[in-house]
Order: structure tokens, then C-alpha cells, then sequence
């Protein structure tokens, strides 16, 4: 199969976090599968052009990629030669995958596959779920009626990340049929870790305490105050437990550190910033479990980074992969209550060998569900799917054929 991807960051964007580093993986994996796959993008990095060769193939651990000049703005990532581009090479692809939404090279995309009349596969990666979408909502739900549905419609087929995100597009205004494959990680990318007692000493912490770890954006969807909230409820109940919180600020921050001024934690909650992949997995080594207690999250890739360290997590009903860390018993599923969560971080706290089990349970689930290579060939599969008009039960599919 020849598959032609188009997004409008890839790699080197590192900093653009899980969307770019899963793709790019995954690309990567479909290659070792024996797809031939192209990758269409752009040098913006949203905040920041990318340093890479334009208008020529670059061959990415078997990926070709061709990166297009960014025109206008860096965050809509429009670019007329990636439009030149698609209306000339479209035609050559077995499959289109549009991993881009909201954006000009999504737009294009899916209009050169319709009129080329190639399958194409839209990923919505939980931005069009509802709390999502209630965000400047009219101007959203404007560019979607003028725009994105007609993407949408015309699509193959909607890959979600995770049953939640699948049941959470139902709301939209289309009968495009879906299917669930998660994002991957590479194992090789988890195996770098340092000694524990090293990884402590860096970020000089006690070699005996409890630390639990956030890493992720600081934005108000993530609800990092109800886990202060919760080490509040702790430090009153007499119970010891460090919180390494580590992501860019998004307009949380300052109300997150006066919260933990105002409960008199500053000697248990350590604010780090944005950290790099590597200083990710000094951090993983030095904690104990992860908590992600978002309000609505598709997938949570922080949790599955942490589930293949051996970590058990504690996550908020909202996160996407918490049926399948509830099956697997690789951690704690809570409501978003104080009480309920501090309750999952008392016990974790206090009974080793439960932490030591739901670790080891952690590392199994990560690796049955979430290894790169397993990602990839449920992925082949569904291309396959699309290309032969077959539902293979292990995705999940809904919603009839689309022809269109």
C-alpha cells in the first residue's frame, strides 16, 4: 500500500508534544510493516519555524517527508505549495491519511482526495469532542459547518485514539463510520532510564518520600488543583507525598502556585516547567505514579508513557484510557472528587506492595496495548479494511460503509 499522510507539523516539532511523536512513530512502524508511506507537511511548529529542507524528500527512518513553506501563519499552517503539491500527487496514493484538523493542510487535503476520488481517513484527536468544542463556540461550530464537515462527510472513514473519543463524536452531524485504534509508543524511547536513587538525587529529592508526578500542559482542563486539593487532605491526615508538577504553562500556573501557597505545601509541590523527553524519563524514574485527573481528555499519553515505565496511574473518569487501565488494574479510575482522589494517592502512599503490583501490571497493560508495532499493524488493518470494505471486529468499527 502506498499511503501519503498530511499534517502540518512533524517531526523535529518535539515541542509540540504527543501528536508528533506518535505519528512519527507510527509512520516509522507502518514502514517496517512494508507500506510504502509519504508524509506532506509544513516547517511551522506553531510558535516557531522548524529548521528542516523545503520542496525535497527527506527520508525520516524510512518515511518520506516533504516539508512545505509555511505562508501566513505559523499556527494555521497554510501553505500553497503543500496545495500544489496535493492537487499533483494525491491521485498516486492507495490511501490518504488527513492527521490534521482545524488547519489548512487538512482542508486541502480532503478536498484533493475527494477530487481525485482517493479514500481518505480524518483524525479528529479529541478536538471535536464537547468541552472541546464549547470553546469559542461559535466560531467553531461556523468553521465547521463551513468547512470541516464537508471533510468530515467526505471521509472513508474517523480514526478515534479511544472508545471515549468514539462515543464522544457521535454528538456530530455525520454518518461517516469510525474505528478505535490508540497512538504508539516506541519501547526503545522507554528504555532510558536511570537508576532511581540517581534520578532522585538530581532533583534532590528525599530518596524515601512518595512522589506522585503530573506531566502535561498546565491548562484548566487538566484540573492539576483538584491532585493539590487532594495533597492538601493528605498533609492534614498526616500522610507524607511529594508532587512533581512538569508541563508548559497555559494559563494555569500562577493559580496553581498561589494554591500552594495558601495551603502552605511549597516543601511538597515542585513546579519544573516545560521538560524535554529525556528529563520525562528522569522524572518517571523518580516517582511512583503518575495522576491525570482531567476533565476530558481522549487519550493521555503522559498516562501511557508512565504505564510503560512501570508506573501505575491515577486517573480522572475522563481520561480515555481508563477503561482499559481500570481491566487491567494498572492503577486508579476516580470521579473528579478531592475526596475520591485523595483516597486512590492515600493508598498508594501507604501500601508498597500494592504499589509494586499495580507497577508490574502497568508495564503489561502499556505493552499489550500501546507498543508501537501492535499500534501500527491495527492500523494496516484498517487500511485494509477500508480498501476491501471489511469491518474487522477488533476495531471497533461504526457507522455503515462510506463510498463516497
Amino acid at each position: 500500500m502506498k499511503i501519503l499522510h498530511i499534517t502540518p507539523s512533524y517531526e523535529p516539532a518535539w515541542h509540540l508534544g504527543g501528536v508528533v511523536r506518535s505519528l512519527s512513530q507510527l509512520c516509522q512502524g507502518l514502514v517496517k510493516l512494508g507500506l510504502d508511506v509519504t508524509v506532506f507537511t509544513t516547517d511551522s511548529g506553531k510558535d516557531r519555524r522548524l529548521n528542516v529542507p523545503l520542496n525535497q524528500p527527506v527520508n525520516l527512518g524510512g518515511v518520506t517527508v516533504v516539508y512545505f513553506k509555511t505562508d501566513l501563519s505559523l499556527k494555521f499552517a497554510d501553505s500553497l505549495a503543500l496545495a500544489n503539491a496535493c492537487r499533483k500527487w494525491s491521485g498516486n496514493f492507495d490511501l490518504i491519511h488527513l492527521t490534521a484538523f482545524w488547519n489548512f493542510p487538512g482542508i486541502v487535503g480532503g478536498h484533493y482526495a475527494r477530487r481525485g476520488k482517493v479514500p481518505y481517513v480524518v483524525s479528529t484527536a479529541g478536538t471535536v469532542r464537547p468541552t472541546a468544542m464549547s470553546r469559542k463556540s461559535w466560531k467553531k461550530w461556523l468553521y465547521m459547518y463551513a468547512v470541516e464537515l464537508r471533510n468530515l462527510r467526505g471521509a472513508a472513514a474517523i480514526r478515534c485514539v479511544t472508545a471515549m473519543e468514539q462515543n464522544q463524536n457521535g454528538y456530530l452531524p455525520v454518518s461517516t463510520p469510525s474505528f478505535v485504534v490508540p497512538n504508539g509508543i516506541d519501547l526503545q524511547e522507554m528504555t532510558t532510564f536511570p537508576e532511581r536513587a540517581e534520578a532522585r538525587q538530581h532533583l534532590d529529592l528525599d530518596q524515601q518520600a512518595c512522589v506522585a508526578l503530573f506531566v502535561g500542559r498546565l491548562d484548566i482542563v487538566k484540573r492539576v488543583d483538584l491532585v493539590i486539593d487532594a495533597i492538601n487532605v493528605l498533609k492534614n491526615q498526616g500522610i507524607d507525598l511529594t508532587l512533581l508538577i512538569a508541563g508548559p504553562d497555559w494559563g494555569e500556573l500562577a493559580k496553581l502556585q498561589s494554591l500552594v501557597n495558601e495551603y502552605g505545601l511549597q516543601n511538597r509541590v515542585k513546579f519544573l516547567g516545560a521538560v524535554s523527553p529525556e528529563t520525562r524519563n528522569v522524572l518517571l524514574a523518580a516517582s511512583d505514579f503518575l495522576t491525570l485527573t482531567s476533565e476530558e481528555e481522549s487519550f493521555g499519553y503522559a498516562a501511557v508513557e508512565a504505564l510503560f515505565a512501570g508506573r501505575p496511574v491515577v486517573l480522572s473518569e475522563g481520561v480515555g484510557i481508563s477503561p482499559v487501565v481500570a481491566a487491567a488494574q494498572a492503577g486508579f479510575v476516580v470521579p473528579q472528587q478531592v475526596e475520591a482522589i485523595a483516597r486512590a494517592l492515600a493508598r498508594l502512599a501507604q501500601e508498597r506492595d500494592l504499589l509494586r503490583q499495580l507497577g508490574q501490571n502497568a508495564q503489561q497493560c502499556a505493552r499489550q496495548h500501546f507498543e508501537i508495532m501492535a499500534v501500527a499493524r491495527k492500523m494496516t488493518l484498517a487500511y485494509e479494511d477500508i480498501l476491501v470494505h471489511r469491518r474487522s471486529p477488533e476495531l471497533s468499527w461504526s457507522g455503515p460503509f462510506n463510498r463516497a
